[in-house]
């Protein structure tokens, strides 16, 4: 409905397993306009909104990582709910754009962190999805593959690093 979906772009939505919470990328708005960065890019950003008690969607705001100045999106939760993969070209990044994590403490997000450079390259990583058997899937400009983006999936360790990164074909 029109709480959550706009005049501009809203997409890559994610759901809690019981439905009633979701993450989801909105361009960015500059006084009711899309943002754009010096490049002229419109920007991104991440958004997270609550089912109400009569079914209707809204308390829709911004996470707290998101910038005017670089873009943050295509959220996708960890299966415990405890963290939120996305990706994000914002300082710190070693390519176009990486994918990083931000631990969900309740109504609280830690620091984002990056993935690292066993997933993120020179190019683009985007568009992280995370199954229940801790594997990252991810679209990668950057990995070799048959070229664009492809898709790629890899291990996620105890220990938050990523391994055995394999392009799916």
């Amino acid at each position: 409905d029109g709480t959550i979906n706009s005049k501009f772009h809203e997409s890559t939505p994610t759901f809690t397993r019981d439905g009633k919470t979701m993450y989801f990328t909105r361009n960015n708005y500059l006084d009711g306009k899309k943002g754009k960065d010096e490049n002229k890019i419109t920007l991104i950003k991440i958004y997270k909104a609550t089912l109400d008690n009569n079914g209707k969607w809204g308390n829709s705001i911004e996470l707290p990582f998101n910038s005017d100045n670089y873009s943050v999106g295509h959220p996708a939760l960890s299966a415990d709910e405890k963290t939120l993969y996305f990706a994000s070209d914002m300082p710190g990044t070693f390519g176009q754009s990486d994918i990083y994590k931000a631990s969900i403490n309740g109504e609280s997000y830690g620091a984002p962190q990056n993935l690292g450079t066993s997933i993120n390259t020179e190019g683009k990583e985007t568009f992280p999805y995370v199954t229940s058997e801790n594997e990252i899937y991810f679209a990668s400009d950057g990995h070799p593959g048959l070229g664009g983006l492809d898709v790629f999936v890899g291990k996620i360790e105890d220990n938050g690093t990523i391994s055995n990164i394999q392009n799916v074909g």
